[in-house]
């Protein structure tokens, strides 16, 4: 009798943890069912799945270098800004046959303004004492009053080299580009996070920073580091965003992704490994709010439902992270 009665609590936390740690998983599934049996062949085929990382593609790049900063507790909130500036100046650079490089050696120019935009990010944080949030939202405004005052507020529509188009519009069999490149920059950058020493360091900065520079961890050059990934991630994924319609925009590209690339973070920090920023979990995140839109555009939801239901499911998402981060420091 006394063993059933201490047994019984012991299955109630397990129930939990496995809630706590699938249930983001558990919720995406029971959304592809759900929009499955709803609208039939509409949703459930091949195409339309591809379709869906085809939709995703640019949110989950942005959202993947987000997550690098997002583990050392960095909120950079200049990726929209450096979207937008990137992938304008990429277009542009290569319409015009800038630097006598060619297109890929515009698109590497290209990467390398991010990745000082990142350092100059990393510096004023890091050196200068000013908060990540702060430092971030006043370089996306300056990043917005460069991007409109060189571009005159005109759009690059021609001239363009395919080299750089094919980045939003070439296929690798049935798969996107886009498709394929979200997937390498997931890959590469989980392996960096999950697999490297740099990578445990940034999850030990983000976990206790003063135990971390105890240990002889660089905080400051983690930093740099990862605002520059994270730039560089944003001007990759501008690119693709501008290459896909054919034409370099100076204003509007990244802001659309900025938020949902938080929520995707912050759904995927409640995943697997609740409280804790990865990969996995922002890739989860990134496919339900994909899921959300796809299903409820084939359904014939108004627009405003998809603001709706995502936000609805940040906030529990939020919530349940803090919730469990709470429960194991025994608040």
């Amino acid at each position: 009798m006394s063993a059933s009665v201490a047994a019984a609590p012991k299955a109630r936390l397990d129930v939990v943890g496995i809630v706590s740690r699938w249930g983001t998983v558990g919720s995406l599934v029971l959304l592809v069912v759900f929009f499955s049996l709803k609208e039939g062949d509409a949703f459930a085929n091949s195409r339309n799945f591809i379709n869906i990382l085809n939709q995703v593609s640019i949110l989950a790049i942005l959202a993947a270098g987000l997550t690098v900063c997002l583990t050392m507790g960095l909120f950079d909130l200049s990726i929209g800004s450096i979207a937008t500036l990137g992938g304008y100046l990429a277009l542009r650079w290569g319409a015009e046959g800038a630097f006598g490089l060619g297109p890929y050696g515009v698109l590497l120019v290209v990467l390398l303004a991010a990745i000082a935009i990142g350092v100059a990010n990393g510096v004023i944080v890091s050196y200068l004492g000013v908060s990540a949030f702060i430092a971030t939202l006043a370089t996306a405004s300056i990043l917005d009053g460069i991007a409109l005052g060189y571009s005159d507020t005109a759009t690059v529509q021609v001239g363009i080299p395919f080299q750089i188009l094919d980045l939003g519009q070439a296929k690798l069999g049935p798969i996107p580009a886009p498709v394929v490149i979200m997937a390498v920059v997931m890959v590469v950058l989980w392996f960096f996070l999950e697999r490297t020493q740099m990578g445990r360091h940034m999850y030990a900065i983000g976990g206790n920073p003063i135990a971390a520079r105890l240990a002889g961890v660089r905080i400051r050059y983690y930093a740099i580091l990862a605002l520059s990934i994270s730039a560089v991630c944003a001007v990759l994924g501008g690119t693709v965003a501008d290459a896909i319609i054919g034409a370099g925009r100076p204003y509007g590209v990244g802001s659309v992704y900025l938020l949902d690339a938080f929520a995707a973070a912050f759904i995927g920090a409640a995943t697997l490994r609740p409280g804790r920023f990865h990969m996995f979990g922002t890739l989860v995140g990134v496919l339900l709010l994909g899921v959300i839109n796809n299903g409820l555009s084939i359904m014939g939801a108004e627009t405003f439902w998809q603001y709706i239901v995502k936000g609805v499911i940040l906030i529990v998402a939020v919530f349940h992270s803090g919730a469990v981060s709470m429960r194991r420091q025994g608040v």
